[in-house]
């Protein structure tokens, strides 16, 4: 069975989606399925053509204005309008790709699936307007995919609200093998830590707000460590030095030593108000790492052990922290349950692929 998978980013790409993507895709090779990868080249320096651990990636030159949107060129279109496949799997119906890929193949015979990785309407300005006058035309994209795949309760809660759909089959995303290899190992200080990019909606001054506030109540020696790179970083760093608190930016790390510093954090704090799912908040889970998450989205996680779910104020993350403090390194975490990559495209297979491809 060939696998024509569509989605805006794809690595050295450093996101979510991208990292979702490849794993999902090398996973499918693996299980013996061609697949093919349709994407976007924004940057420089990536070849049109490859081979990615089997896959086979198809890059088109693309636009993102203000590090969003992810506007395919015309060849994008006509590639897709002439390429065959057994299934179409579509990503994120923010980007413009998946506009572009349901005019191109609408009137193929056997339909698409479409994964939307919604979480809310854009977190800019002109993304949120441009929203308004788009949803009508995404509401249609969604209602007439064959199936749509949520990657998470709450995804599927606004998927059900705003689009429309009555049953999307939720299948959470995953978390590669090699975090199996590593376990908490706490610092003797105050570590929160932050993995990801660094944007306005991303919320990570929240992180030094809540360093403060645990100095201000007599904690001495509390870092804010940040993994990634962004437009907000500047204005981070500056918020860390009006109140004097220590900030360590790591920026973008080789996959190991980004899981090392994860593993020797305190907790992994993620205030994003936008998220369908949060991959680096499964790994920090699966190695046993304290986790303080953002309502609502966060409550995907209150299920699995030493997970805080909170709203987005500094006192509350304060809080949280001063538990997984007097927990203690011994608070063993329970960690059971969070799915493999492997076994996320088992259940692809089997509750979507396979059901589409018996149509």
């Amino acid at each position: 069975m060939k696998v024509l998978m569509v989605a805006h980013t794809f690595p050295p790409y450093v996101g979510g989606l991208a990292h979702v993507v490849e794993n999902l895709s090398t996973a499918l090779v693996t299980r013996g399925f061609e697949v093919e990868v349709v994407t976007l080249k924004v940057g420089r320096g990536l070849p049109e053509r490859e081979v990615y651990r089997g896959v086979a990636v198809r890059r088109f030159r693309g636009y993102a204005p203000d590090g969003g949107y992810f506007i395919p060129s015309p060849g994008f279109y006509e590639y897709l309008k002439k390429t065959e496949a057994d299934i179409f799997h579509l990503h994120n119906i923010g980007a413009l790709t998946v506009p572009a890929a349901y005019l191109a193949i609408r009137r193929k015979d056997n339909g698409y699936v479409l994964t939307p990785h919604y979480h809310k309407s854009g977190y800019k300005w002109h993304a949120k307007l441009l929203w308004k006058l788009y949803r009508p035309f995404a509401r249609k994209i969604v209602k007439d995919a064959n199936l749509v795949h949520c990657v998470s309760e709450y995804e599927a809660s606004l998927v059900r609200s705003v689009f429309g759909v009555r049953k999307p089959i939720i299948i959470p995303n995953g978390v590669s093998n090699d975090v199996f290899d590593h376990r908490w190992a706490p610092p003797r200080n105050i570590v929160l830590t932050y993995a990801g990019r660094v944007e306005g909606y991303k919320r990570v001054g929240l992180l030094v707000d809540a360093a403060y506030e645990l100095s201000r109540r007599g904690h001495e020696d509390v870092v804010v460590k940040v993994i990634g790179l962004g437009p907000d970083l500047p204005r981070l760093k500056r918020k860390a030095e009006e109140l004097r608190v220590e900030l360590v930016s790591k920026g973008f790390l080789p996959r190991d030593e980004y899981l090392r510093e994860l593993a020797t954090s305190t907790a992994l704090v993620n205030m994003s108000e936008y998220e369908a799912y949060s991959i680096v908040s499964a790994e920090a889970i699966a190695m046993g790492v304290p986790v303080v998450v953002a309502k609502p989205w966060g409550e995907h996680f209150k299920k699995y052990g030493k997970v805080y779910v909170v709203n987005p104020r500094p006192g509350e993350i304060a809080d949280a922290i001063e538990a997984i403090m007097e927990g203690g390194q011994h608070d063993t975490a329970k960690t059971e349950g969070v799915p493999r990559w492997s076994e996320v495209a088992e259940r692809l297979i089997k509750e979507v692929y396979l059901r589409v491809a018996r149509r």
